[in-house]
């Protein structure tokens, strides 16, 4: 139960997030209810996306994305995912091309590591905690680069392990920079920058409406979207030297 002092200071946003985030974890439905409320939630995205439902594709890769959804975010609820979802065909997470699991799992990823999830899981803790204890707990500067450094620890074992990284709002990329760990030459950032804008402009292209003209398409394609994009092939970039020279991150950040 949300506490109704704290859900009333909430902006509307939040308010949704907070509801969400105390329904049933994905780890306790059944697996064939999961995959049935994913298949409705797919099926509802194309239609709001404007997309033809490929019932085809859908079937055959349905049975991995529910489980991997539970294998590496078990402790999320649907609710969280349908939110996850609504934000991600609105382009809050930054441009798509194409409804498939990559997609799916690049807004489900935002959506967990997003500012506004971050901070209403923290407001929950800390609310649960002070019902435990009078006095309030305030998260120090020690303890937030604590929970960074685990953050960024947690993604390189999934990249070792081939899963897709992700980094909304590249809050692990900022980190590792301000750590003084991931320091790319302007040089190397802007070939990587280069590379990056090439490949997302002819993804555009690639999958542009009949009706849309070429200049059309790669004018939605943002400044900051390219830059974003960039500093998260930057982290991947990075992951990929450590595990080429044999460094384990958590060497470096001892």
């Amino acid at each position: 139960m949300i506490q109704t002092s704290l859900f009333n200071k909430l902006t509307t946003v939040e308010k949704e997030i907070a509801l969400a985030t105390v329904s049933p974890k994905i780890k306790d439905i059944e697996p064939d209810k999961f995959i049935f409320l994913i298949d409705g939630l797919i099926a509802k995205t194309h239609l709001n996306c404007g997309f033809k439902h490929d019932l085809e594709q859908v079937n055959s890769t349905i049975d991995e994305l529910c489980e991997d959804l539970k294998k590496y975010n078990s402790a999320i609820t649907f609710e969280e995912i349908q939110l996850a979802f609504k934000n991600g065909y609105k382009k809050q997470y930054g441009d798509f091309f194409g409804l498939n699991n990559a997609t799916y799992f690049q807004w489900v990823n935002a959506y967990v590591w997003s500012e506004n999830r971050l901070r209403i899981k923290k407001l929950l803790s800390d609310a649960k905690e002070k019902a435990k204890q009078p006095e309030a707990k305030i998260i120090s500067e020690q303890e937030a680069n604590e929970i960074m450094k685990n953050a960024c620890l947690k993604s390189f074992e999934y990249f070792k392990l081939g899963s897709v990284i992700f980094d909304s709002g590249n809050v692990k990329y900022n980190f590792l920079v301000k750590m003084e760990l991931l320091n790319f030459s302007k040089e190397r950032k802007n070939e990587i920058l280069a590379r990056i804008t090439n490949k997302i402009k002819s993804e555009a292209v690639e999958s542009k409406n009949r009706t849309e003209s070429i200049s059309q398409v790669l004018g939605k394609i943002s400044e900051e979207s390219l830059i974003s994009e960039s500093k998260k092939e930057c982290l991947k970039v990075y992951f990929k030297d450590l595990l080429d020279t044999g460094i384990e991150l958590s060497e470096l950040m001892e």
